[in-house]
Protein backbone atom coordinates (compact mmCIF):
# COMPACT_ATOMS: atom_id res chain seq x y z
CA UNK A 1 0.00 0.00 0.00
CA UNK A 2 1.19 3.36 -0.95
CA UNK A 3 2.27 4.82 2.56
CA UNK A 4 1.05 8.06 1.51
CA UNK A 5 -2.63 7.23 1.98
CA UNK A 6 -1.50 6.29 5.35
CA UNK A 7 -0.30 9.12 6.25
CA UNK A 8 -1.61 11.70 8.73
CA UNK A 9 0.29 15.10 9.93
CA UNK A 10 2.37 14.74 13.09
CA UNK A 11 1.36 17.51 15.91
CA UNK A 12 4.46 19.17 15.72
CA UNK A 13 3.67 19.51 11.66
CA UNK A 14 -0.30 20.62 12.70
CA UNK A 15 0.90 23.26 15.16
CA UNK A 16 3.52 24.93 12.83
CA UNK A 17 0.79 25.19 9.98
CA UNK A 18 -2.12 26.44 12.13
CA UNK A 19 0.83 29.36 13.58
CA UNK A 20 1.33 29.97 9.81
CA UNK A 21 -2.23 30.31 8.53
CA UNK A 22 -2.33 32.55 11.69
CA UNK A 23 0.39 34.92 10.82
CA UNK A 24 -0.56 35.29 7.05
CA UNK A 25 -4.49 35.82 8.45
CA UNK A 26 -3.18 38.52 10.13
CA UNK A 27 -0.86 40.67 8.07
CA UNK A 28 0.43 40.29 4.59
CA UNK A 29 2.58 42.52 2.54
CA UNK A 30 0.99 45.72 1.51
CA UNK A 31 1.70 46.85 -2.49
CA UNK A 32 1.10 50.67 -1.12
CA UNK A 33 1.94 50.80 2.85
CA UNK A 34 5.09 48.33 3.28
CA UNK A 35 7.66 50.49 1.74
CA UNK A 36 8.92 54.13 1.16
CA UNK A 37 7.92 55.32 -2.05
CA UNK A 38 8.89 58.77 -1.64
CA UNK A 39 12.57 58.16 -1.21
CA UNK A 40 15.23 59.99 -3.58
CA UNK A 41 16.76 57.39 -6.44
CA UNK A 42 19.73 59.64 -7.29
CA UNK A 43 22.90 58.98 -6.12
CA UNK A 44 21.66 55.57 -4.32
CA UNK A 45 23.11 52.00 -3.68
CA UNK A 46 20.48 49.48 -3.80
CA UNK A 47 23.43 46.91 -2.36
CA UNK A 48 26.26 47.29 0.47
CA UNK A 49 29.39 48.26 -1.51
CA UNK A 50 31.37 45.29 0.25
CA UNK A 51 28.82 43.30 -1.37
CA UNK A 52 29.01 43.93 -5.15
CA UNK A 53 30.66 41.14 -6.94
CA UNK A 54 34.05 42.75 -8.18
CA UNK A 55 34.57 43.95 -4.28
CA UNK A 56 37.99 42.63 -3.05
CA UNK A 57 39.19 42.30 -6.93
CA UNK A 58 41.76 44.27 -8.74
CA UNK A 59 38.67 44.95 -11.02
CA UNK A 60 37.11 47.19 -8.04
CA UNK A 61 40.53 49.62 -8.46
CA UNK A 62 39.60 49.81 -12.31
CA UNK A 63 36.07 51.19 -11.82
CA UNK A 64 35.45 54.69 -10.45
CA UNK A 65 33.05 54.83 -8.03
CA UNK A 66 30.18 56.02 -10.10
CA UNK A 67 30.46 52.41 -11.92
CA UNK A 68 30.72 50.60 -8.21
CA UNK A 69 27.36 52.42 -7.36
CA UNK A 70 25.48 51.42 -10.64
CA UNK A 71 27.27 47.83 -10.29
CA UNK A 72 25.08 47.73 -7.01
CA UNK A 73 21.84 49.18 -8.64
CA UNK A 74 21.96 46.68 -11.85
CA UNK A 75 23.36 43.74 -9.61
CA UNK A 76 19.98 44.36 -7.28
CA UNK A 77 17.75 44.60 -9.95
CA UNK A 78 19.01 41.92 -11.59
CA UNK A 79 18.08 39.96 -8.34
CA UNK A 80 14.88 41.47 -8.87
CA UNK A 81 13.71 40.25 -11.88
CA UNK A 82 14.61 36.74 -11.33
CA UNK A 83 12.23 37.09 -7.98
CA UNK A 84 9.77 38.18 -10.55
CA UNK A 85 9.89 35.63 -12.79
CA UNK A 86 10.34 32.83 -9.91
CA UNK A 87 7.31 33.78 -7.63
CA UNK A 88 5.00 34.02 -10.57
CA UNK A 89 6.39 30.67 -11.52
CA UNK A 90 5.61 29.48 -8.29
CA UNK A 91 2.19 30.66 -8.22
CA UNK A 92 1.37 29.15 -11.10
CA UNK A 93 2.59 25.43 -10.25
CA UNK A 94 1.09 25.36 -6.89
CA UNK A 95 -2.20 26.00 -7.66
CA UNK A 96 -1.84 23.45 -10.54
CA UNK A 97 -0.44 21.69 -7.82
CA UNK A 98 -4.32 22.87 -5.40
CA UNK A 99 -6.13 22.07 -8.22
CA UNK A 100 -4.58 18.59 -9.34
CA UNK A 101 -5.89 16.99 -5.44
CA UNK A 102 -2.58 15.39 -4.43
CA UNK A 103 -2.39 17.47 -1.10
CA UNK A 104 -6.52 17.16 -0.30
CA UNK A 105 -5.95 15.04 2.07
CA UNK A 106 -4.34 17.44 3.81
CA UNK A 107 -6.25 21.03 3.65
CA UNK A 108 -4.21 23.01 6.60
CA UNK A 109 -1.65 22.41 3.68
CA UNK A 110 -3.46 23.58 1.24
CA UNK A 111 -4.94 26.59 3.04
CA UNK A 112 -1.34 27.68 3.46
CA UNK A 113 -0.59 27.34 -0.01
CA UNK A 114 -3.67 29.25 -0.86
CA UNK A 115 -1.88 32.33 1.35
CA UNK A 116 1.76 31.47 -0.40
CA UNK A 117 0.79 31.75 -3.34
CA UNK A 118 -0.81 35.47 -2.90
CA UNK A 119 1.88 36.32 -1.28
CA UNK A 120 4.33 35.24 -3.76
CA UNK A 121 1.84 37.33 -6.18
CA UNK A 122 2.15 40.73 -4.06
CA UNK A 123 6.02 40.17 -4.29
CA UNK A 124 6.00 39.91 -7.79
CA UNK A 125 3.98 43.17 -7.77
CA UNK A 126 6.38 45.02 -5.77
CA UNK A 127 9.78 44.06 -6.94
CA UNK A 128 8.41 45.15 -10.15
CA UNK A 129 7.60 48.28 -8.89
CA UNK A 130 10.67 48.83 -7.52
CA UNK A 131 12.42 48.33 -10.73
CA UNK A 132 10.03 50.93 -12.11
CA UNK A 133 10.85 53.36 -9.55
CA UNK A 134 14.37 53.11 -10.03
CA UNK A 135 14.24 53.03 -13.86
CA UNK A 136 15.41 49.66 -14.08
CA UNK A 137 14.68 47.42 -17.34
CA UNK A 138 14.09 43.42 -17.29
CA UNK A 139 17.20 41.46 -17.58
CA UNK A 140 17.22 37.71 -19.03
CA UNK A 141 16.08 35.16 -16.98
CA UNK A 142 18.05 31.69 -17.34
CA UNK A 143 16.25 29.13 -19.07
CA UNK A 144 16.85 26.65 -16.40
CA UNK A 145 14.77 28.71 -14.00
CA UNK A 146 11.82 28.90 -16.52
CA UNK A 147 12.52 25.21 -17.19
CA UNK A 148 12.48 24.66 -13.55
CA UNK A 149 9.50 22.89 -12.57
CA UNK A 150 8.45 21.45 -16.35
CA UNK A 151 11.90 19.19 -15.85
CA UNK A 152 11.71 18.17 -12.10
CA UNK A 153 8.49 17.71 -11.23
CA UNK A 154 5.00 15.88 -12.52
CA UNK A 155 1.55 16.71 -11.71
CA UNK A 156 1.16 13.05 -11.21
CA UNK A 157 3.26 12.54 -8.30
CA UNK A 158 3.13 13.79 -5.05
CA UNK A 159 4.73 17.19 -5.29
CA UNK A 160 7.46 16.89 -2.80
CA UNK A 161 10.41 17.24 -4.93
CA UNK A 162 9.18 20.19 -6.53
CA UNK A 163 8.43 21.78 -2.81
CA UNK A 164 12.36 21.07 -2.07
CA UNK A 165 12.91 22.68 -5.62
CA UNK A 166 11.50 25.56 -4.60
CA UNK A 167 12.58 25.72 -1.06
CA UNK A 168 16.43 25.39 -2.02
CA UNK A 169 16.00 28.46 -4.82
CA UNK A 170 13.72 31.06 -2.15
CA UNK A 171 16.37 30.43 0.90
CA UNK A 172 19.34 30.91 -1.45
CA UNK A 173 17.97 33.92 -2.79
CA UNK A 174 16.67 35.19 0.55
CA UNK A 175 19.88 34.58 2.66
CA UNK A 176 21.98 36.07 -0.42
CA UNK A 177 19.27 39.48 -0.67
CA UNK A 178 19.60 40.15 2.89
CA UNK A 179 23.48 39.66 2.96
CA UNK A 180 23.21 42.19 0.46
CA UNK A 181 20.15 44.68 1.42
CA UNK A 182 20.10 44.50 5.22
CA UNK A 183 21.77 47.45 5.74
CA UNK A 184 20.99 51.10 6.89
CA UNK A 185 24.02 52.15 4.61
CA UNK A 186 22.19 51.72 1.49
CA UNK A 187 18.91 53.02 0.08
CA UNK A 188 15.91 53.26 2.61
CA UNK A 189 13.38 51.44 -0.12
CA UNK A 190 16.12 48.76 -1.53
CA UNK A 191 16.79 47.89 2.44
CA UNK A 192 12.98 47.74 2.80
CA UNK A 193 12.32 45.41 0.27
CA UNK A 194 14.37 42.60 1.61
CA UNK A 195 13.43 42.84 5.08
CA UNK A 196 9.73 43.19 4.16
CA UNK A 197 9.91 40.70 1.68
CA UNK A 198 12.00 38.58 4.16
CA UNK A 199 8.90 38.69 7.13
CA UNK A 200 6.65 36.35 4.70
CA UNK A 201 9.58 34.61 2.34
CA UNK A 202 10.69 33.36 6.58
CA UNK A 203 7.31 31.44 6.52
CA UNK A 204 7.58 29.72 3.29
CA UNK A 205 11.04 28.89 3.75
CA UNK A 206 9.99 27.49 7.54
CA UNK A 207 6.74 25.52 6.33
CA UNK A 208 9.05 24.12 2.57
CA UNK A 209 11.68 22.81 5.42
CA UNK A 210 8.74 21.09 7.23
CA UNK A 211 6.68 19.40 4.52
CA UNK A 212 10.26 17.82 3.63
CA UNK A 213 10.68 16.44 7.58
CA UNK A 214 7.23 15.57 7.55
CA UNK A 215 7.00 13.37 4.39
CA UNK A 216 10.66 12.77 3.24
CA UNK A 217 10.03 9.06 4.66
CA UNK A 218 7.04 8.33 2.28
CA UNK A 219 7.75 9.69 -0.85
CA UNK A 220 9.63 7.29 -2.41
CA UNK A 221 13.10 7.94 -4.12
CA UNK A 222 12.70 11.40 -2.90
CA UNK A 223 15.88 11.59 -0.79
CA UNK A 224 17.94 9.15 -3.39
CA UNK A 225 17.08 12.33 -5.72
CA UNK A 226 18.09 15.24 -3.49
CA UNK A 227 21.36 13.81 -2.80
CA UNK A 228 22.36 13.32 -6.26
CA UNK A 229 20.69 16.92 -7.52
CA UNK A 230 21.31 19.11 -4.17
CA UNK A 231 24.97 20.35 -4.39
CA UNK A 232 25.23 20.81 -8.34
CA UNK A 233 22.25 22.49 -8.24
CA UNK A 234 23.26 24.87 -5.28
CA UNK A 235 26.87 25.57 -7.07
CA UNK A 236 25.15 26.83 -10.27
CA UNK A 237 22.46 28.99 -8.58
CA UNK A 238 25.52 30.29 -6.33
CA UNK A 239 27.66 30.93 -9.65
CA UNK A 240 24.60 32.39 -11.37
CA UNK A 241 24.03 34.96 -8.81
CA UNK A 242 27.14 36.56 -8.39
CA UNK A 243 28.12 37.68 -11.35
CA UNK A 244 26.53 38.63 -14.70
CA UNK A 245 27.69 39.58 -18.14
CA UNK A 246 24.37 41.46 -18.92
CA UNK A 247 24.87 43.30 -15.71
CA UNK A 248 28.08 44.32 -16.85
CA UNK A 249 27.62 45.50 -19.92
CA UNK A 250 24.67 47.85 -18.92
CA UNK A 251 26.80 49.19 -16.38
CA UNK A 252 29.37 50.01 -18.93
CA UNK A 253 32.30 49.93 -17.21
CA UNK A 254 35.22 52.57 -19.20
CA UNK A 255 38.27 50.22 -18.43
CA UNK A 256 38.73 47.86 -21.29
CA UNK A 257 39.80 44.94 -18.43
CA UNK A 258 35.87 44.38 -18.21
CA UNK A 259 35.64 43.27 -21.83
CA UNK A 260 37.54 40.26 -21.08
CA UNK A 261 34.74 37.77 -19.53
CA UNK A 262 37.08 34.65 -19.92
CA UNK A 263 39.44 36.75 -16.86
CA UNK A 264 36.86 38.49 -15.00
CA UNK A 265 34.04 36.39 -14.34
CA UNK A 266 36.23 33.39 -12.75
CA UNK A 267 38.16 36.16 -10.85
CA UNK A 268 35.15 37.33 -9.21
CA UNK A 269 34.20 33.49 -8.54
CA UNK A 270 36.43 32.58 -6.58
CA UNK A 271 37.43 35.92 -5.16
CA UNK A 272 38.01 35.63 -1.24
CA UNK A 273 35.26 37.99 -0.38
CA UNK A 274 32.97 36.12 -2.45
CA UNK A 275 33.73 32.72 -1.00
CA UNK A 276 33.10 34.55 2.22
CA UNK A 277 29.67 35.79 1.57
CA UNK A 278 28.59 32.29 0.07
CA UNK A 279 30.03 30.93 3.08
CA UNK A 280 27.38 32.85 5.39
CA UNK A 281 24.39 32.18 2.74
CA UNK A 282 25.22 28.41 2.70
CA UNK A 283 25.71 27.82 6.33
CA UNK A 284 22.13 27.23 7.66
CA UNK A 285 21.00 25.21 4.63
CA UNK A 286 24.30 23.41 4.98
CA UNK A 287 23.29 21.99 8.94
CA UNK A 288 19.31 21.37 7.26
CA UNK A 289 21.02 18.98 4.88
CA UNK A 290 22.92 17.48 7.23
CA UNK A 291 20.18 17.06 10.00
CA UNK A 292 17.46 15.30 7.27
CA UNK A 293 20.32 13.05 5.18
CA UNK A 294 20.68 14.70 2.24
CA UNK A 295 24.53 15.28 3.05
CA UNK A 296 25.97 12.36 4.40
CA UNK A 297 29.39 10.51 4.53
CA UNK A 298 27.90 8.54 1.54
CA UNK A 299 28.09 11.59 -0.79
CA UNK A 300 30.57 14.01 0.49
CA UNK A 301 32.66 13.60 -2.38
CA UNK A 302 29.34 15.23 -4.35
CA UNK A 303 29.81 18.10 -1.99
CA UNK A 304 33.15 18.16 -2.08
CA UNK A 305 33.00 18.30 -5.98
CA UNK A 306 31.00 21.25 -6.32
CA UNK A 307 32.83 23.56 -3.59
CA UNK A 308 31.43 22.89 -0.61
CA UNK A 309 34.04 21.04 1.88
CA UNK A 310 34.37 23.98 4.13
CA UNK A 311 30.42 24.50 4.40
CA UNK A 312 30.33 20.83 5.55
CA UNK A 313 33.34 21.01 7.37
CA UNK A 314 31.59 23.83 9.48
CA UNK A 315 27.54 22.30 9.72
CA UNK A 316 29.47 19.10 10.76
CA UNK A 317 31.09 20.96 13.76
CA UNK A 318 28.40 22.72 14.49
CA UNK A 319 26.28 19.51 15.55
CA UNK A 320 29.58 17.62 17.46
CA UNK A 321 28.96 21.12 19.83
CA UNK A 322 24.93 21.35 20.31
CA UNK A 323 24.04 20.20 23.08
CA UNK A 324 20.65 18.11 22.93
CA UNK A 325 18.44 20.23 23.88
CA UNK A 326 19.32 23.01 22.29
CA UNK A 327 16.80 24.86 19.84
CA UNK A 328 16.73 24.84 16.01
CA UNK A 329 18.90 28.11 15.33
CA UNK A 330 17.76 28.55 11.30
CA UNK A 331 14.12 28.70 12.24
CA UNK A 332 14.16 31.96 10.06
CA UNK A 333 10.45 32.81 11.96
CA UNK A 334 12.55 33.44 15.05
CA UNK A 335 15.21 36.01 13.61
CA UNK A 336 13.97 39.93 14.27
CA UNK A 337 15.61 41.71 11.06
CA UNK A 338 14.25 45.36 12.05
Amino acid sequence: MNPLKKKTLSPKFSDLLEKLNKASEKKQMSLLLDHPWDEPIDNVWLKKKENISIYGTPYYDLASEEERRLLSVYETGAWWYTFIVFENLVSEYYMKIVNHGSLKRFPEVVKYIHHFCKEEIVHAMVFRKAMNYFNIAPFPVPLNLREIYSHNASMSEFPLKAIYLTILIEWLAENNAMEDCNSKEISKLSRAIAVEHHKEEARHIEWGKNMIREFIDVVPDFLNEAREMTAPMLRSMLDMSISSIMVYARVGFKDKAFKNYKELIPTVLNAENRKRINSKIMAPMMRYFIEIGICTHENIEVWKANGFEKDVEDAVEYFKKKSANEGDIDNVMDKDYD
